[in-house]
Parts: C-alpha cells; sequence; structure tokens
C-alpha cells in the first residue's frame, strides 16, 4: 500500500510526534509512507525522519496559508499515486480536503485524523457550515480519544457517524527505561509546548506553595515569556527552570520523579504516557482526553485548582503510594504501543 500523510507543519506538538513514530512503524509492515508537509518548520523531527528513511516532501513557497496548496497537494497525489492521502491538523485537513475534487474518477481513499477536542472553529456556525464540508470529503475519520471523537461527533453532527473510529496514540515504548521508581525527591517535570491549551500558570502557582520541590519546564513556544515574567514576579528563579526543547526525552524523564501535566483541554496527553512509560506517576487536570490517558497510571486534580494540585502531588510523598503509582504507570502505558496504532491504521485504510 502507498501511503501519503499530509501535515501543516512538523513544530513540536503531540500530532508531529505521533508521525514521528508512526510513520517507520507503517513501513515496517511493508508499505510505502511517505510525508507531505505544507511548513518545513521543525528541523529535530524532520531530521528523525529522514534518518529512518521515511520521504519527507515540502512546498516551494512553504505557507500553510496559501490557496496554492489545494494544487500542490494534488499534483504529489497524483504523481505518487497513493492508495491512501491521510491527512492531519487544521491546514493539512482542509487544503488536502479541497484537493480531492481536482481527484475525481479515482478509488483513492482519503481519511483523516482529528487530534483534540477543541479548536478555534468550534462555537462559528459559519465555521461549522464549512468544517461539515471539509470533512465531508473524508472517506473514514479517526479520533485519538473517545472524548475527541465525542466533541468532533458534537459538532459534525450526523452527517461523520458511521465514519468515525477512535484509534489512540501510541509511542515506542521500547526507548523508556521502563523500571519502577522506588521514592520521591521532589523533583517535577512538565512536558509540554507553551500554548493557549496548557495550563503553565496553575502550576507555578503552586508552586509558590511548596517551594520544597524544583519543577523543569520542558518545551518552546508562544506563551513562555510571558510564564518566565510570572516566575521572576514570585521570586521561584531558584525553584523554576524553563529548559527549552530537548532531545533527550528519556534521559529527562529518567532524572525526575513526578510528571504533571497540567492543561486546560487535550486531546490525549503524549506527555503524561511518555513520563508513565518511565515509571513516573503522574498528576494531571481532571479534563477529558487526558483523564483517560492518566487512567490507575496516577491522579488527577481540579483543573485551575492549585491548591488541589498541591495536594495531589504531596499525597506522593507517602512511600507505599509512591511506588504503587508509579507500577500502576508501567502497567497502564502498555495500552499505547506503537505497534498497535500502526497496525489499527492500516485496517482503518481499509475498510
Amino acid at each position: 500500500m502507498k501511503i501519503l500523510h499530509v501535515i501543516t507543519s512538523l513544530e513540536l506538538g503531540g500530532a508531529e510526534k505521533l508521525l514521528v513514530d508512526l510513520l517507520p512503524e507503517q513501513k515496517k509492515l511493508g508499505h510505502q509512507v511517505d510525508l507531505l508537509v505544507l511548513d518545513l518548520s521543525g528541523e529535530v523531527f524532520l531530521r528523525k525522519l529522514k534518518n529512518q528513511d521515511i520521504k519527507v516532501i515540502g512546498t516551494s513557497f512553504s505557507n500553510r496559508r496559501s490557496f496554492r496548496n489545494i494544487f500542490y497537494i494534488n499534483r504529489i497525489i497524483k504523481n505518487g499515486d497513493y492508495d491512501v492521502v491521510h491527512a492531519h491538523l487544521t491546514h493539512g485537513q482542509y487544503w488536502t480536503s479541497l484537493s480531492r475534487y481536482l481527484d475525481f474518477g479515482t478509488s483513492r481513499r482519503y481519511v483523516t485524523t482529528e487530534h483534540s477536542t477543541s479548536n478555534r472553529r468550534r462555537g462559528s456556525k459559519l465555521l461549522k457550515l464549512i468544517d461539515k464540508i471539509i470533512y465531508g470529503n473524508y472517506d473514514r475519520i479517526a479520533s485519538i480519544s473517545s472524548p475527541v471523537e465525542l466533541a468532533l461527533l458534537k459538532w459534525l453532527g450526523k452527517q461523520a457517524k458511521g465514519r468515525s473510529q477512535v484509534i489512540e496514540n501510541g509511542i515506542d515504548l521500547k526507548r523508556y527505561p521502563r523500571e519502577q521508581r522506588e521514592n520521591s525527591l521532589k523533583r517535577l517535570l512538565m512536558l509540554a509546548r507553551f500554548h493557549p491549551s496548557k495550563d503553565h500558570g496553575t502550576l507555578i502557582r503552586a508552586m509558590d506553595k511548596m517551594r520544597d520541590y524544583t519543577l523543569t519546564l520542558a518545551g518552546d513556544g508562544e506563551t513562555m515569556e510571558y510564564f518566565k515574567t510570572m516566575v521572576k514576579d514570585l521570586d521561584l528563579e531558584n525553584n523554576v527552570t524553563f529548559l527549552g526543547f530537548t532531545r533527550d526525552v528519556e534521559k529527562l524523564l529518567e532524572n525526575h520523579d513526578i510528571a504533571i501535566q497540567s492543561s486546560f483541554y487535550e486531546g490525549f496527553g503524549l506527555g503524561a504516557l511518555e513520563a508513565m512509560a518511565s515509571g513516573l506517576p503522574v498528576v494531571g487536570s481532571n479534563i477529558p482526553g487526558l483523564r483517560d490517558v492518566v487512567n490507575e497510571g496516577g491522579l488527577l486534580f481540579t483543573p485551575e485548582s492549585s491548591e488541589d494540585l498541591i495536594e495531589q502531588i504531596r499525597k506522593l510523598e507517602n512511600t507505599e503510594l509512591y511506588r504503587e503509582m508509579s507500577k500502576r504507570a508501567l502497567e497502564n502505558s502498555e495500552r499505547f504501543s506503537i505497534e498497535n496504532t500502526a497496525k489499527k491504521y492500516i485496517d482503518f485504510y481499509n475498510r
């Protein structure tokens, strides 16, 4: 089978990270797998894919918002004679959907994956009509969690029923130190980009009352400078470290004790899964998507409540509970292997 994935960019996010693991695994299953990127930003993921012999195709104009993408995508699809076209994220979904109008008379299958429970289009009646047209051009729609699927079906209505399926994200579990942890040394870690969907503020306010802990914030993005100022104003610079983007996530996880996932909304919670795969208990916001991933592998706190977050973190000072949560985290992560995810997507294409 010849598969073309289309994505907006290779910036640091959950959808992009999924493709870095998924595409090589699909290739191992005997398929030709290529990737078309509308905006070739994100050199780290780009290099990882090329190192695994995945063909990455860019556009000469590298503009995710250009209508020229419709014609370029169509040309790549026809020249490559792909059997399946798989679109991800807003611009990838929109331009790929519209390019299908130029691909009449073929049996090629068009599918897409929905990666979030919320986006900026939800709530607009006009954009709802447009979304129904866009998603209507896809033969199948995958959602990365049950809450993502429920939110999408609520948004699109009856139109999406019968074409929708949940396929949870997966990771390469072999890359992580699969060891049960013994006790907490009070080293907290949050693996997340600085984005409006992430609630770094609640965590930083909690740190103001937990000065016996240290916190590492790994990731970069548009809201990072705001939170750097917040940390400085609270005189937390000795407790909170802004690491920026790191390539060695596995080593970082080894050197921390508790993973925090504080978010306003999540489609899945890939950072939480990576932590559990390393035996770290997770303390996460009790929101759809994230709580389904954390399950029994961690503790949940009331969203935007720094007091409840502190309470859940302090519980893990109990050595017996910490060990039990570490064991459960490892067991829970077994559900999310990239091998299973890759096989499910191949079955999904063939339906």
